[in-house]
């Protein structure tokens, strides 16, 4: 599956696809921040909250949080060690337009879904004999979808 956004940062690759990110760490960088740990994915129903900081004067930062998480709480130092954190230097707009898609993409997820509703047997039934008496069904076929409804 291709990635819907793949973004380049300071020694990671983040990769955001419909159901989940992956951070990659690369280089020198990426090893001496996070290790040989390799790609951490993290499902989007997973996420309970992102964390953002805009690039400037230092590095800029996307860190996701969730249950049972220990991100760090530290600013931008200790950000860097953070295997739910992706740093990434002078590309805020991508990095907003990442955040934002990610954050809607996590309330679609935790949205209730819409049941459809509950008819009974006397609604269908009462819907039968209203259609029998404007004249739309006849005797027979009212019969019979009668019995099809009461099983």
């Amino acid at each position: 599956m291709k990635p819907v956004y793949s973004m380049k940062g300071v020694g990671g690759l983040l990769e955001v696809y419909e159901d989940r990110v992956n951070i990659t760490p690369k280089g020198v960088l990426g090893f001496l921040n996070k290790g040989l740990k390799g790609t951490k994915s993290i499902p989007f129903f997973s996420i309970t909250g992102v964390q953002f900081k805009k690039s400037g004067m230092t590095s800029g930062y996307i860190q996701f949080t969730m249950p049972g998480g220990n991100e760090s709480r530290g600013g931008v130092l200790a950000a860097t060690r953070d295997e739910n954190t992706f740093m990434f230097a002078r590309q805020n707009e991508l990095a907003i337009e990442i955040k934002d898609y990610i954050e809607n993409r996590i309330q679609e997820l935790h949205r209730p879904q819409a049941s459809s509703p509950a008819f009974s047997i006397t609604d269908e039934l009462q819907k039968l004999v209203d259609m029998k008496t404007n004249g739309i069904l006849s005797d027979d076929e009212f019969e019979a979808a009668k019995r099809r409804i009461i099983g």
